[in-house]
């Protein structure tokens, strides 16, 4: 007999029935962990932060209401926009960007280059984009106006002329047929990209509308910030991973989640019945990934709360009371949206190193893109190379000094030692550059040996000092090359611009 009256065979007995327990239950817990994301709940999110509300207020507001049809492959969406015009000017036409029309053609397409072709198409080209069924503005139905052959920038006529500070009401109804193309908008592999689809106001600036076309190299879609509701229908058991979290209603067959966004410039989507899914918080952001395999999501997440860690400490506070990861079948590294990140299929799946500098990288971008705009056609260096040197930062914090050294000369002064063409420099406009290869070595890695010179120069914590008050500064809005350069030399007392220029301006073999 034992201690507690028992005989050794029924104390083994009993031993060996809470073995079993315990192990059913991690059994279960394991199950809930690799659950789909469609039954995962969110924790509570923090209210939103009054520099964003703040922020947000007198924003243009854009509603979408969407469904989405996997079967017909197609979002059919209702998309209404109050819009204020702030130009100063009295304006005679309003004018969207549709960026999804480039797609409609191969000559337009920005995935049909040499260089991006049988990567985007493995089967041949698939045509997709917008196709517009009902306008109005101010409750007058109004004719397409394409102002371009790709049909991404639409014009519609605004009778009696919009006023200086006066709002005008835009109802777009259209369907989007989501092409098989494996890129920031497509479907391969049933993951569906909806990236830079949603219509968004064109830039006006120095007395007239941005047009710039859809490019194969860098992000040649800009947006300003505004607020966003989108209420987007779809079937059970998919997904909707988003720029921002969403609040689901699940009836039958169909579940509606509705997100409500503040002073983000765009709203992108991916849609998936295939995703595993892994949460974590990161302070109180809560962060949320989305990966074929729930071991790649869980990695997801561990990174990108480690980025928000690091970035916080040296730029200041994310923001936003959320941040989502997605992986996507496309042929980069991974794409930057508002709230929420596209991971490459390649990239996620390799793992190591390269895969969580990526993630460093694009939330990076939440700091240099989504908070603090800049032009990424004619001056990408702005985000990219800040993104670029901010993962330096991200390695350092995480694996020491001499990492963050290696990192240094491996991928910014290699890139110095490199030969290109001499037609581009770091400053250069997206459209200078031949591929994407050549834009990353040039944009992002010789573009963040500036910000190495100005850490030397000035030391790292006045320079981070300063890219505190750039962001502070320019938070929600769109900074100028000027605009930085003069704020650089305010902040330090000392003009900067020969140095900056010998960086970005300087071509070399």
């Amino acid at each position: 007999m034992s201690k507690n009256g028992l005989t050794r065979e029924e104390n083994r007995r009993a031993w060996l029935y809470a073995a079993l327990i315990v192990l059913g239950m991690g059994a279960v817990a394991a199950l809930l962990v690799c659950s789909r994301s469609w039954n995962l709940e969110a924790p509570e999110l923090r209210e939103t932060d009054p520099l964003v509300t703040e922020a947000a207020r007198g924003l243009d507001e854009i509603t979408v209401d969407a469904a989405f049809d996997p079967q017909a492959r197609t979002l059919s969406v209702e998309q209404r926009m109050t819009l204020y015009n702030r130009t100063g000017e009295t304006l005679s036409q309003a004018v969207v960007r549709s960026w999804s029309g480039a797609y409609l053609a191969g000559e337009t397409s920005p995935c049909a280059s040499n260089e991006l072709y049988w990567s985007c198409y493995p089967e041949g080209f698939d045509p997709g984009g917008a196709a517009l069924e009902r306008l109005t503005v101010n409750g007058r139905e109004v004719s397409v106006q394409w102002l371009d052959e790709a049909q991404t920038v639409l014009s519609l006529p605004v009778e009696g002329g919009w006023a200086p500070q006066e709002s005008v009401a835009l109802a777009l109804d259209y369907r989007v047929d989501i092409p098989r193309c494996a890129n920031r908008f497509g479907e391969t592999e049933g993951v569906w990209a909806v990236g830079n689809v949603f219509m968004v106001p064109a830039l006006y600036e120095d007395g007239a509308w941005r047009t710039e076309a859809y490019l194969s190299v860098g992000d040649p879609f800009q947006s300003a910030c505004a607020n966003w509701t989108v209420r987007l229908t779809l079937p059970q058991g998919y997904s909707a991973a988003a720029s921002g979290w969403g609040e689901t209603v699940r009836v039958g067959d169909v579940q509606t989640v509705t997100f409500r966004s503040e002073a983000v410039r765009d709203f992108a989507l991916v849609l998936s019945d295939r995703y595993q899914t892994a949460q974590g918080m990161a302070g109180d952001t809560l962060v949320t990934a989305y990966a074929r395999d729930a071991g790649k999501a869980r990695e997801m997440v561990q990174y990108a709360r480690q980025a928000l860690e690091t970035f916080g400490e040296h730029y200041g506070a994310y923001l936003y009371p959320s941040l989502t990861l997605a992986e996507v079948d496309f042929p980069f590294g991974g794409m930057e949206y508002p709230r929420m990140v596209m991971l490459g299929s390649a990239v996620v799946e390799a793992g190591g190193q390269d895969f969580e500098w990526t993630v460093a990288h694009e939330v990076a971008h939440q700091w240099w893109y989504a908070m603090v705009g800049s032009d990424s056609y004619y001056q990408p260096w702005q985000d990219e190379s800040l993104c670029e040197y901010a993962v330096m930062d991200y390695v350092g914090q995480w694996y020491g000094a001499q990492a963050r050294e290696d990192f240094r000369v491996q991928r910014v002064e290699a890139a110095l030692r490199t030969g290109t063409a001499q037609t581009v420099t770091p400053g250069s406009p997206i459209d200078y550059f031949a591929d994407l290869e050549e834009y990353t070595l040039v944009c992002y890695r010789r573009g963040a040996a500036l910000w190495t010179a100005l850490e030397m120069a000035l030391g790292k914590e006045k320079l981070d000092g300063f890219l505190q008050t750039y962001a502070e500064t320019y938070r929600f809005g769109r900074a100028t090359r000027e605009d930085l350069t003069g704020l650089m030399t305010d902040y330090t007392g000392q003009d900067w611009s020969a140095l900056i220029s010998d960086y970005l301006d300087t071509r070399m073999n």
